[in-house]
């Protein structure tokens, strides 16, 4: 086959390879992102849409179809990215008929008879701090799904009805995590405040491990706002500060330091960027604005290994009592 140039047809044969499953073949982790949309694991907020058989990058403002996502995330020119999809063998994406867009509502999780799982995962394997976890289960923002035991976070709109909800796992050694249908990630996981300032993080765990970091430096974390983004776009951030009065905005992103392309190669420290364009957005309109780089991967990795050294120092006291006692 000739390479050069391209026909009509190729180039739309090439942009009609099933993104989705071009994605799967390529080693992305795809997982459930809204309706009609998956999200691929730690990829700096990738979705790929089933019915336009497109994609959107949050951190990077990127769209398209197939051609402009190996242009991007292959680093492939135009000529060489209609080559390779020309080649595959990914079957071609089947548009589906239009129809009207279905309505739904979103279905909260039932809720198990106790937190008590729940409680477990995010003291003792997450080192949240007991005291938040039962503020946020006495306002219904988290609680234990029935018969999974999954961590149930709820977002709630200015009326008090649940707009978003997302799951994550209670086992180390099998990890989930997931959006409910229906979710609306505009109306984000929220630990309330009483001051200007709003904490804004990629999760609701690093949320809580946040407020939890704040407790043992000996502040009080009731005061400061901290919201969650469930991903790298920002448009919780854009509904909450529309119904608070905020000056200031500290961004605590991931970071991605060591974040790799599907192929290995090194990827840029997606959750960082997204910082700090974030950060210079809302300093143009007006808002104090600053990014806490987290020393390792994220927050809560952060608190874990400060859990670990106040343990150590815990049984290194122990030893030295027993040594005197002696």
């Amino acid at each position: 086959m000739k390479q050069y140039p391209f026909s009509r047809s190729q180039i739309l044969k090439a942009n009609s390879v099933n993104l989705i499953e071009f994605a799967k073949f390529h080693g992305y982790i795809l997982e459930n992102g809204g309706h009609r949309a998956l999200h691929a694991k730690q990829s700096g907020g990738l979705y790929f849409f089933r019915d336009s058989n497109k994609y959107y990058h949050f951190s990077t403002d990127t769209r398209g179809g197939p051609i402009d996502f190996v242009m991007h995330f292959m680093r492939m020119d135009f000529k060489q990215a209609v080559s390779y999809l020309l080649v595959t063998d990914v079957p071609q994406h089947q548009p589906t008929p239009s129809l009207p867009k279905p309505s739904g509502k979103l279905q909260l999780p039932d809720k198990a008879p106790n937190n008590r799982r729940v409680a477990w995962y995010l003291i003792h394997i997450r080192g949240i701090e007991q005291e938040i976890i039962s503020c946020l289960m006495h306002e219904k923002k988290l609680y234990q799904q029935n018969k999974t035991g999954n961590c149930v976070f709820v977002g709630y709109d200015q009326n008090g009805t649940a707009r978003y909800c997302s799951l994550r796992g209670t086992r180390p050694e099998r990890p989930f995590k997931q959006d409910r249908p229906y979710s609306d990630k505009s109306y984000p996981f929220h630990i309330d405040g009483t001051n200007r300032k709003v904490y804004v993080c990629e999760s609701p765990i690093d949320v809580m491990s946040h407020a939890t970091l704040t407790k043992l430096d000996g502040w009080d974390w009731k005061v400061d706002h901290r919201i969650s983004l469930g991903c790298l776009s920002d448009q919780a951030l854009e509904r909450f500060l529309r119904h608070y009065d905020i000056s200031e905005i500290i961004f605590c992103l991931d970071n991605d330091v060591n974040a790799t392309f599907q192929d290995g190669s090194p990827a840029p420290n997606w959750g960082q960027e997204a910082a700090f364009k974030f950060a210079s957005k809302y300093a143009s309109l007006g808002y104090a604005t600053s990014v806490e780089t987290p020393i390792a991967k994220d927050v809560n990795e952060d608190l874990r290994a400060r859990r670990y050294i106040i343990e150590e120092e815990r049984k290194r006291k122990i030893e030295v009592a027993d040594m005197l006692e002696r």
